[in-house]
């Protein structure tokens, strides 16, 4: 790949605490049980199948990510984004502390935005290089979902 104008990985592993996961089995557990006593297996048989679904993706990660921003566009592991595809980039917060570089994608694809960890010297370099080539949007922020996903290390 030519004209590589900045280069960064990050990890894809959330360090949680051991009191994470016995709370989070418990709630499990406390739902499951409270769905069969209830009868409504229907629940039960959902919340299995996502806890199921997020352990086999926990998994199979890539411990790390490699993000290459070049001339032509930004490539995000295996998946290349040219900048005409890109409607425009966002840096986004939580308490004042910047954690992710938000793509925000052309309607028509199957993601709308792109969140991709950085850390607070990563987002000044890529100030000085992405607007040549796309729009900064400063009105996004994270929604209270997010916050919680973030707070939670989901």
């Amino acid at each position: 790949m030519q004209d590589i104008l900045y280069r960064w990985d990050f990890s894809t592993n959330k360090q949680k605490w051991s009191i994470w996961y016995i709370s989070a089995l418990a709630v499990i557990i406390g739902f499951v049980i409270w769905w069969f006593l209830s009868r409504q297996y229907g629940l039960s048989f959902i919340l299995l199948l996502v806890c199921g679904i997020y352990i086999f993706n926990l998994n199979n990660s890539p411990e790390r990510v490699e993000v290459v921003c070049t001339k032509q566009g930004i490539q995000v592991e295996n998946t290349f984004y040219e900048y005409t595809r890109i409607r425009s980039f966002s840096f986004l917060s939580v308490w004042k502390e910047i954690l992710f570089l938000r793509l925000s994608l052309v309607k028509g694809w199957a993601y709308r935005n792109i969140d991709i960890d950085i850390n607070e010297k990563i987002s000044e370099d890529l100030k000085q290089i992405l607007p040549q080539f796309i729009e900064q949007d400063d009105t996004q922020e994270l929604s209270f979902t997010e916050r919680l996903i973030h707070m939670f290390k989901l």
